[in-house]
């Protein structure tokens, strides 16, 4: 080995060291001059050879790698806009939690970066999830119901999300007040003619920003636990293949919109609208795969907020 070799050598071995002092055991250049008995000047030279050599790998906590590349999948395979896929080791506590976190930080950012003075939320217990997350803002914006909010034992607690979430925005709370199933269509049609009704179902229509979790018909769903739907109601959807829903709006396994009887008594934002806006869907676990990917094969979302595990799941069972 000539000189030059042993030169090359000895300068690889320095720099990676007195990298390592730097990054790794955070010492400062004035300290690891004294360390390896070098002068500042040739420290600071070391560091940013290892730098530009490669020797320096930068390490972030979360494999957000893995994530990452599920949510460019989710993104090409559903023709929706944005995604975003929380990495398993991140979770809070539990998949709702995570999500309703996830979804704060994105209205959060929506409110920051654009000039929004309205959004509409959806039902269920992630809207409810998302209100506790969401910080206070010192702006006015207004929050909107996307679809009739009275429930039996109140189990869903659309009102009280939008309570909570229009207390930490400054904002009015706009909400029809009524059920999310009337009891026959032509008691629909008449409640839609109602001024105070057909001005709150217009502003959920024309809303920019929608958000929404993503329900079903088993034996889990809010809608089927808390009675919104008699048993008649969920029989008869099921047999017209009813596996999705959204916001009242039920979709087959692929991705068509259910329209029968039972649909037509729904007091909810018009799925016509969906794609006209920001309309991002927040749901996440094994039992909502089937209902995330029904929903997402009709294309009328604009993106998706989910967990790793369920991501992988529904890249995987096509």
């Amino acid at each position: 080995m000539n000189s030059k070799e042993q030169k090359y050598l000895d300068e690889k071995y320095l720099s990676k060291k007195a990298a390592w002092l730097y990054h790794v055991a955070k010492l400062n250049q004035n300290q690891i001059a004294e360390n390896i008995g070098l002068s500042k000047m040739r420290v600071h030279r070391l560091i940013a050879f290892a730098e530009n050599n490669g020797y320096v790998k930068t390490f972030v906590e979360g494999n957000f790698y893995e994530a990452s590349k599920y949510e460019e999948i989710l993104k090409e395979k559903y023709n929706i806009n944005f995604c975003e896929v929380i990495p398993n080791d991140f979770e809070i506590n539990n998949i709702t939690n995570s999500l309703g976190a996830a979804g704060a930080r994105f209205l959060i950012n929506q409110i920051n970066q654009k000039n929004i003075n309205e959004f509409g939320i959806g039902t269920g217990r992630t809207m409810f999830s998302l209100a506790k997350w969401l910080p206070k803002i010192e702006k006015q914006i207004n929050v909107i119901s996307l679809n009739g909010s009275l429930t039996y034992n109140n189990a869903i607690r659309t009102r009280t999300v939008m309570s909570q979430i229009s207390d930490k925005i400054n904002g009015e709370c706009f909400a029809t007040g009524m059920p999310l199933i009337i009891e026959t269509i032509e008691q629909r049609k008449i409640v839609e003619k109602i001024k105070f009704i057909k001005d709150i179902m217009n502003k959920a229509n024309n809303t920019k920003i929608k958000i929404f979790g993503v329900g079903g018909l088993d034996n889990s769903a809010q809608i089927v636990k808390t009675k919104i739907f008699s048993k008649d109601t969920v029989i008869r959807l099921k047999q017209d293949g009813a596996v999705g829903e959204v916001g009242g709006n039920f979709f087959n396994m692929d991705g068509k919109l259910i329209s029968n009887e039972e649909t037509s008594k729904v007091l909810a934002a018009d799925s016509n609208y969906f794609n006209k806006s920001m309309t991002v869907l927040i749901a996440g676990g094994k039992n909502k795969m089937k209902q995330i990917k029904s929903v997402l094969k009709s294309e009328l979302f604009f993106g998706l907020i989910t967990d790793e595990a369920t991501a992988k799941i529904i890249i995987k069972n096509n």
